[in-house]
C-alpha cells in the first residue's frame, strides 16, 4: 500500500482496561468484528510523542513535535480466509486545531484539540513518563514508572495483544468503512512498576467511559516506539 503519512511514534505509553461488548459495538466499523483477548473485550488509551512528521515525503513547516492521546479497541477482519488484526480509534487528541484538522481530512478520525504536555526522565535503572491533558483549566495526567530494562512478553501475553496490530479501521459517517496499513519495527516493551491515571474521562470521552476507568487496569506497559509509516486509506 501507497504511503501517505511518516513520522516518529515514541514513548508509548498504554493503559489497558477490560470494556462492555455493548459499549465498543457501537463504534464498530462495518466488516469488522471485536477481536478478544482470551474472552475479553480491550480497550487501551494510549498517549505518544509524534515528531518529524511527512506527508508524501514532504515534511510538514509547522507542529514538528507534539504529544497525541488516543483511545482505541481491538477488531479483526476476515480476507482471503484470513484474519487481520486491526485498531479503531475512538477519539484522538491533538495539542492545536490545525492538527486534528489535517489528520481528519486525511484520515476520517474522530479529532479532538485540547493542551497538552508531557515530562520524561530516564537512568539506568527506572523510566518516568507523564502525559497531561488541560480539560476545563484542569490539568489531568497519565503517569507511569518502568524499570529502563525491556521485556519481549509471550506472543499470547496482553502486551503482546496490545502492541502487536499493523492495521487501523475507520468508521465513516456514510457506513462505509476505511483501512490504512501501519507499518513499524517491532517495539520493544517495558513493563510498568507504578501508574496513575487522573483525567476528566467523563468530560473527554463521555459519561459512559467513566466507570471503565475507575476499574485496575489489565496492562500497562512502555513501548519505545520509532520511524512510522501510514498508509494511504482505502475502502474495504
Amino acid at each position: 500500500m501507497k504511503t501517505l503519512l511518516t513520522a516518529y511514534w515514541t514513548n508509548l505509553l498504554a493503559a489497558t482496561y477490560e470494556a462492555d461488548e455493548t459499549l465498543l459495538n457501537k463504534f464498530l466499523p462495518r466488516g469488522t468484528e471485536l477481536n478478544t483477548w482470551h474472552g475479553k473485550y480491550l480497550i487501551s488509551i494510549v498517549a505518544f510523542m509524534f515528531s518529524k512528521p511527512a506527508i508524501l515525503n514532504i515534511s510538514a513547516p509547522f507542529y514538528r513535535s507534539f504529544e497525541e492521546i488516543n483511545l482505541r479497541f481491538y477488531v479483526r477482519y476476515k480476507e482471503n480466509d484470513q484474519w487481520k488484526k486491526e485498531v479503531v480509534f475512538i477519539k484522538e487528541i491533538a495539542p492545536a486545531r490545525i492538527i486534528g484538522l489535517t489528520a481528519g481530512w486525511l484520515y476520517q478520525e474522530n479529532f479532538t484539540y485540547l493542551p497538552l504536555k508531557h515530562k520524561f526522565y530516564a537512568n539506568n535503572k527506572c523510566q518516568y513518563i507523564s502525559y497531561s491533558c488541560k480539560v476545563k483549566n484542569q490539568w489531568g495526567h497519565l503517569n507511569m514508572v518502568c524499570s529502563s530494562k525491556d521485556n519481549e512478553p509471550g506472543s499470547e501475553s496482553v502486551q503482546a495483544f496490545v502492541r502487536d496490530h499493523y492495521w487501523g479501521y475507520t468508521k465513516k459517517s456514510n457506513n462505509n468503512t476505511a483501512e490504512f496499513l501501519i507499518e513499524h519495527r517491532l517495539w520493544k516493551i517495558y513493563q510498568a512498576t507504578d501508574y496513575d491515571l487522573n483525567l476528566n474521562i467523563g468530560e473527554i470521552y463521555g459519561k459512559d467511559f467513566t466507570d471503565l476507568f475507575l476499574q485496575k487496569p489489565i496492562s500497562v506497559i512502555l513501548m519505545d516506539g520509532s520511524f512510522t509509516k501510514v498508509s494511504w486509506p482505502t475502502l474495504l
